[in-house]
C-alpha cells in the first residue's frame, strides 16, 4: 500500500512484462531469461518489486511456452506472497500488458516494467508514485536526449532536427493510475491502435503524464551490443 498522508492508502499492483521474444538479439531463448548474476535477468526487477514495501502484488506476463517454468521459478523462489498472476502474453507487448490488466480486480496504481531492463531502482518506484495526484494521471522515467536526433524519410534523407531540449528517452518503470490505464488499453482494442509504451495511449485518451528524470544506466537489453552491461 502506498499512502501520500496518513489517511488515504492505495493499492499498487507491479506488471512484469516478460513475454519479448528479443528477436533482434539473434539468441535461442528470450533475452528476459539470459543469465545476470547467476538469475534469469527478469529477476532483477522481480525481487525489487518484491521487496518493495509499496507494491501489493504482482503479475507476471510471459510467453507460453514458458509459463510452467516462470511458475516453478516463483515457487522456488518463494514468491507466490506477492505474485498473484502470471499470465500468457500477447502477440505484441501492447496486448501482453493489456491481459494482464484484464486480471486485474481491484488496484488504484498500475506500475509497469520491462523484464529485459534489469537496473530498476526503488527511488524510481517511489518518486513515480509521489506525483500521482488528481493533476496527474501517469509517471514515466527517461533521460534527456544526449545525442541529436534527425527526422528521416523511408529513404533515409534527412527531413527534420528537432530541439533535443524538448525530447526525451522513455523508460520503464510507467506508472499509472489503474482506471485511465484500463481505459486508454481499451479504446486501443476498439480502435485497432498499436503503441510502443502505454504511456502513449494514456496519452491519446487526454491523460496527463509527467517526467521524471531517470539514470543512463537504466537500459533494456535489446541487442547484441547491450550484452556488455550484463558482466
Amino acid at each position: 500500500m502506498y499512502s501520500s498522508n496518513s489517511e488515504i492508502k492505495k493499492k499498487v499492483t507491479f506488471i512484469l512484462a516478460a513475454a519479448g521474444q528479443g528477436k533482434r538479439m539473434n539468441l535461442n531463448s528470450p533475452k528476459q531469461f539470459l543469465d545476470y548474476k547467476g538469475e534469469p535477468l527478469f529477476y532483477s526487477s522481480l525481487k525489487i518489486a518484491f521487496d518493495n514495501k509499496y507494491i501489493d502484488d504482482i503479475i507476471i506476463v510471459t510467453n507460453k511456452e514458458n509459463l510452467n517454468f516462470m511458475v516453478k521459478y516463483c515457487q522456488d523462489k518463494n514468491l507466490f506472497s506477492k505474485v498473484k498472476y502470471i499470465v500468457e502474453g500477447g502477440s505484441e507487448r501492447q496486448y501482453s500488458i493489456y491481459n494482464a490488466i484484464k486480471k486485474i480486480e481491484d488496484t488504484d496504481i498500475v506500475i509497469i516494467q520491462d523484464a529485459a531492463r534489469p537496473f530498476l531502482k526503488d527511488k524510481y518506484i517511489e518518486e513515480s508514485l509521489k506525483i500521482l495526484n488528481d493533476d496527474c494521471d501517469g509517471a514515466i522515467i527517461g533521460v534527456k536526449c544526449k545525442d541529436t536526433i534527425k527526422i528521416i524519410n523511408e529513404n533515409r534523407i534527412v527531413l527534420e532536427t528537432p530541439n533535443r531540449d524538448n525530447l526525451i528517452m522513455v523508460h520503464t518503470p510507467q506508472t499509472f493510475k489503474f482506471e485511465i490505464l484500463k481505459k486508454a488499453h481499451q479504446m486501443a482494442e476498439e480502435k485497432n491502435i498499436l503503441a510502443t509504451d502505454d504511456s502513449s495511449l494514456v496519452e491519446m485518451i487526454s491523460g496527463k503524464v509527467k517526467f521524471i528524470n531517470g539514470d543512463y544506466d537504466n537500459i533494456k537489453i535489446t541487442v547484441q551490443e547491450d550484452l556488455k552491461f550484463l558482466k
